[in-house]
């Protein structure tokens, strides 16, 4: 009760509820805390009991099942008191798809636990242990027998209320017309995402069991949405295809350049009134910027390898993590000039043991690959680290590389190529929250010192235009590591015969929709990015064509003279026949944000998969998706979503089916 009503962001603190409908929320909580309570009982009676019998010794058993009892409370603490300080956090407590998020990197996640925080759960979980297992029984032992029936029965009586009250907050939620007005719609919202760990908890196993209505897979493929399936071709038929081509291939250099959480309206074309990154405007000056572009996920394991991919990134109804052998197909843009002659490399900031990235990207074709879990310099230290990252920087997989190194590891590798067409990909992370820049750095824009601590997802409101600033500095250092890679071009004389491509891996949030930072709802200030292309004897400007990220590599290959291979989900971006009301589908699956959109026609559609819930916007009238409008366009909505669950369902049976994955590449929504 303490939690619920000092935690921001509980449902006991939502001013929108009714004070009687907050007390139902706080009797449906304790009802759900009391029924985890008597299993957990239960289990430990009977495991307590089970353990006794195999000691023939009374005292040592009663020690040794005592001490086996204190650990697993205080485990189970632990993790409710973790779950509180993650809804602190991130706005959502911990359960299934959390831990699936979490599990397979538990180091790079321990990387960003602020230490303070942690402290805190270990004390409260110990403290709390301490007075459940010898101050409370102590207590109660010295209490008379009237004292202790008086316990009891106010003990029953409090439980009894509790759950006569999350009946009656059953029923006030969902009799009738009821259900469909505001306090109801909230109340069920509290209910089942900020009433704390237990409530979460039962909401997650209700999800689990509920049986979904989708359409098979069959039934999709005879609707009106054209699918398009092709069929696996080997690398060498792709090479003969270019071979017997009646056009000439342009052998120009290609380099990808993807920086770290770079929104659009950072840069001068897409709207910023100041000169953040002055290399990249002037780089939009000579190329072409796609204004209307976004990413394909909110978080980094999912984005980051589609621009080189031209693969949508869900493969799976939960968090994903690559698998060391996939056993479906997938041709990297580098695959396919390997093939053509080039030489290709891969250098990343980042640590590309998130999510199992590395497993993905090693498809035997790259010459050369860096990345933080193998680079052999110092990984940096994040500046005012809240965390642990001063533990575990130094582990293979865990920490990042100061974008200086990197470019300077990209710059020597280029040394070697000699005459050679080579493609080139780099991955900036200095603009990673908390936004980390070297002390011999000017700043531009922010303080030299904070008073307060940029925490993962979260800063005082109050401060967000000073953490704007902190962070228009970094990108500023990443413009002056991405100045000096064009000055090699230049003096070496490969600038005019390069292709480059630069992006954002997703936007940033500063609280537009009550959050910071990425990896969360799929709104535009994380979903909008640039995609700025210059290429030789490109016509340069600005275009509103709608682009994405698996447009990236299709439109390279264009750009070079080369056939769209039919591994690719992107279109050309050049190609002058694309629709412009073509769709684009967007995927977060992460602890804060289970959610997947659809931007079509200037209407934008998300699906909250936790919430059960549509949101639909006008990005025409409304560019900051400040107004949902699903209940006035209700037919659109349903259209949208048919397409949007189309695309969802397709997508995971694919990656479900190793049949389809051995004789067609990932299907196609053709618009």
């Amino acid at each position: 009760m303490a939690l619920l009503a000092l935690m921001p962001g509980s449902g006991v603190q939502d001013d929108r509820l009714p004070i009687g409908a907050r007390f139902l929320l706080v009797c449906h909580s304790i009802a759900a805390l009391s029924l985890f309570l008597t299993l957990i009982g239960v289990s430990l009676n009977a495991a307590t009991w089970l353990l006794g019998r195999c000691f023939s010794d009374r005292s040592r058993a009663r020690l040794f099942t005592s001490g086996v009892t204190s650990l697993v409370i205080c485990a189970v603490l632990v993790i409710y008191f973790a779950s509180w300080a993650m809804f602190w956090q991130l706005g959502t407590f911990l359960d299934s798809q959390v831990l699936l998020f979490l599990a397979p990197n538990p180091i790079q996640v321990f990387h960003w636990v602020d230490g303070d925080v942690a402290l805190a759960v270990l004390t409260l979980a110990l403290a709390t242990t301490f007075t459940l297992r010898w101050w409370m029984p102590r207590w109660t032992d010295r209490c008379q027998a009237k004292t202790q029936r008086r316990l009891v029965l106010a003990s029953v009586w409090g439980l009894g209320l509790s759950i006569l009250g999350a009946t009656v907050g059953g029923l006030y939620c969902g009799w009738g017309d009821r259900q469909y007005e505001r306090s109801a719609i909230l109340y069920t919202r509290s209910l089942s995402s900020s009433s704390g760990p237990f409530p979460y908890i039962l909401a997650d196993i209700r999800r689990h069991t509920a049986t979904a209505g989708e359409e098979s897979s069959q039934g999709l493929r005879t609707s009106k949405i054209n699918i398009v399936e092709r069929p696996l071709i080997s690398m060498d038929r792709y090479v003969g295809s270019v071979s017997s081509g009646r056009g000439k291939m342009n052998r120009w250099n290609v380099i990808i350049l993807v920086v770290e959480s770079l929104r659009a309206d950072q840069l001068r074309a897409y709207g910023s009134s100041r000169d953040v990154m002055p290399t990249v405007d002037e780089l939009s000056l000579e190329g072409r910027n796609f204004l209307n572009a976004y990413t394909q996920s909110s978080h980094t394991n999912y984005a980051t390898i589609v621009p080189l991919s031209s693969h949508y990134p869900l493969r799976s109804a939960t968090a994903y993590t690559y698998p060391e052998r996939p056993s479906y197909p997938r041709v990297l843009i580098y695959d396919v000039l390997k093939a053509v002659g080039y030489q290709t490399a891969v250098f990343s900031s980042s640590n590309e043991y998130w999510g199992g990235m590395i497993n993905y990207l090693q498809t035997g074709k790259l010459d050369h690959f860096m990345h933080a879990g193998n680079f052999k310099g110092p990984k940096y230290l994040m500046q005012d680290d809240a965390g642990f990252a001063a533990w575990v920087r130094e582990t293979k997989h865990a920490g990042s590389v100061d974008d200086r190194h990197t470019v300077d590891e990209a710059i020597r590798w280029m040394d070697t190529v000699g005459s050679k067409s080579f493609f080139l990909s780099i991955n900036f992370q200095n603009s990673h929250l908390p936004y980390p820049v070297p002390r011999d750095f000017p700043r531009r824009f922010g303080p030299p010192k904070l008073d307060f601590t940029i925490r993962f997802a979260r800063f005082p409101k109050d401060k967000t235009s000073v953490v704007k600033d902190i962070y228009a500095d970094s990108l500023a250092y990443v413009d002056a590591q991405i100045s000096r890679l064009f000055q090699y071009l230049k003096q070496h004389g490969l600038w005019e015969n390069t292709v480059i491509v630069l992006t954002g891996d997703h936007g940033q949030a500063f609280y537009e929709h009550g959050f910071a930072s990425h990896a969360s709802a799929i709104y535009n200030e994380v979903m909008r990015v640039p995609i700025v292309i210059r290429a030789p004897e490109m016509q340069r400007g600005l275009e509103n064509l709608p682009a994405q990220h698996v447009d990236i590599a299709p439109s390279l290959l264009a750009l070079l003279g080369l056939p769209p291979h039919p591994s690719f989900q992107g279109i050309n971006l050049f190609d002058p026949q694309s629709n412009p009301n073509r769709s684009i589908y967007m995927v977060a699956q992460t602890p804060d944000a289970y959610q997947y959109g659809i931007i079509r026609s200037g209407f934008k559609l998300i699906y909250d998969e936790r919430k059960g819930e549509y949101l639909l916007y006008d990005l025409t009238s409304d560019p900051g998706e400040t107004s949902d409008i699903a209940d006035l366009r209700p037919a659109l909505a349903k259209e949208l979503a048919h397409r949007l669950h189309t695309w969802r369902k397709l997508q995971i049976d694919y990656y479900l089916d190793a049949e389809l994955q051995a004789r067609e590449y990932p299907p196609i929504l053709a618009d």
